[in-house]
């Protein structure tokens, strides 16, 4: 049973994380009280609270979802790294305070980047996994570049996330067996 829910199961919950992660950052539209890329959506928030519940809870098909949205929130915060111009709605803003400086917003973005890409990978937990990740990682991809203006720059960013989040938990797994 546990290849059939890697191999078929599988697929669906992180589709369906992906299709729900990838719009859930531009929920602040509808948050009367926030404005676009607020640090509360813009961020690593949402992907790591969904990330401990799942440790808690210990569901494999949660645990799938939960991939889905981390990969769809690097994903969405990597184009996000890439607007047309580093003002107005483009900059982080944060409730009550208002938009961040260019700088500050970009380093935020990349960090969101990097921190879903591996919340992700620390979800990890075998071979068929690592395909999913890939797989998901550049379906949503895929489905997001036509609604984008750019794809390099994207591209660019998520591979640096994922090679490097990869190593990050190759080390902490590491860590956890000394």
């Amino acid at each position: 049973m546990g290849k059939l829910l890697a191999i078929v199961v599988a697929p669906i919950f992180i589709l369906l994380g992906l299709h729900y992660g990838i719009r859930l950052p531009d929920i602040d539209h509808q948050i009367s009280w926030l404005i676009h890329r607020s640090i509360i959506t813009h961020s690593p928030l949402i992907p790591f609270i969904l990330f401990i519940l799942v440790s808690k809870i210990r569901f494999q098909l949660y645990r799938w979802f939960v991939m889905g949205v981390c990969l769809a929130f690097a994903v969405h915060h990597a184009f996000d790294l890439f607007p047309r111009g580093w003002t107005g709605g483009a900059l982080i803003s944060i409730p009550f305070y208002g938009h961040t400086p260019a700088l500050f917003s970009w380093i935020w973005i990349g960090f969101s980047v990097f921190a879903c890409a591996y919340l992700a990978a620390r979800l990890v937990r075998g071979l068929m996994d690592i395909v999913w990740y890939l797989l998901g990682l550049g379906y949503i991809f895929i489905q997001t570049v036509p609604k984008e203006h750019t794809w390099f720059g994207p591209v660019l960013s998520l591979v640096i996330a994922v090679v490097v989040a990869g190593i990050a938990t190759l080390f902490q797994q590491e860590g956890d067996e000394i």
